[in-house]
């Protein structure tokens, strides 16, 4: 059979508050906004999924297990719903005793380029949810390009 060790990286999680969770493009650009974030004095780390099936999920729950917030970058949608990476991470740490904030933003549609500024600047937005105790927000927010 196929081994399927390293189904994730990490990327400075060591002394993450908030983690960017990304796939492909997306956790490279990640990386770069993270060093945006730290360089303003936040406490960021990227996990970047190389696959997304199957997912995961005790490995995930042990690399997240320290954060205080979460922000899933997707691009992708399900309708009326979430992206499929912030579902999945969801639903892995349901019940795992890890109480972090989770944000999903849905960006890069239609092969739209994503900008590290633009993930640090969403990371940003999210960051009232932890001094307001919103747990997690029920719909994701779109970052659209014009």
């Amino acid at each position: 059979g196929r081994s399927y060790a390293n189904m994730f990286w990490e990327d400075r999680l060591g002394d993450a508050e908030i983690v960017i969770v990304a796939m492909g493009s997306l956790a490279l650009e990640a990386i770069v906004a993270a060093n945006i974030l730290r360089e303003e004095g936040h406490k960021a780390g990227v996990l970047g999924l190389r696959v997304f099936r199957p997912f995961p999920k005790v490995d995930l729950v042990k690399a997240l297990s320290k954060s205080r917030l979460i922000v899933v970058f997707d691009k992708n949608i399900s309708y009326g719903s979430e992206g499929a990476t912030c579902s999945e991470i969801k639903s892995a740490l349901y019940g795992s005793g890890v109480n972090a904030v989770i944000r999903n933003f849905i960006v890069g549609l239609g092969g739209r380029d994503v900008k590290a500024r633009e993930m640090a600047d969403a990371v940003k937005k999210a960051l009232p949810s932890l001094k307001e105790g919103v747990l997690n927000s029920e719909y994701p927010e779109w970052i659209c390009h014009i």
